[in-house]
């Protein structure tokens, strides 16, 4: 699995083609520590949902940072806080999918 980083101005969020993404804050992170939250690829739009639940766009995709950089802008300081609990790593609820605009 391939996992690509998104710095944004709230967090730093890195995205697997498994199929999920680990949010963290911006400040150095120590190698190997949890993520402040866990959510999967379907909270960035279901554009970026592939089959069996995996990233469905390639990692490089301008889609994808768009898609993260949307996402961060709506939950990423509040996943940093710790708002949103821990995400999906089956101990919490993940963030509601982004809605389409009308």
């Amino acid at each position: 699995m391939a996992r690509r980083p998104f710095r944004t101005p709230d967090a730093c969020i890195v995205v697997s083609t498994g199929g999920y993404f680990d949010v963290f804050p911006l400040a150095d992170q120590a190698e190997r520590q949890k993520p402040a939250y866990r959510g999967v690829v379907a909270e960035l739009g279901m554009t970026m949902r592939g089959p069996g639940e995996r990233l469905g766009v390639r990692p490089d995709s301008a889609a994808l940072g768009h898609a993260v950089l949307a996402w961060s802008e709506r939950h990423g300081a509040a996943a940093v806080r710790g708002d949103l609990g821990p995400g999906r790593d089956g101990s919490g609820e993940a963030a509601p999918a982004p809605t389409k605009a009308a």
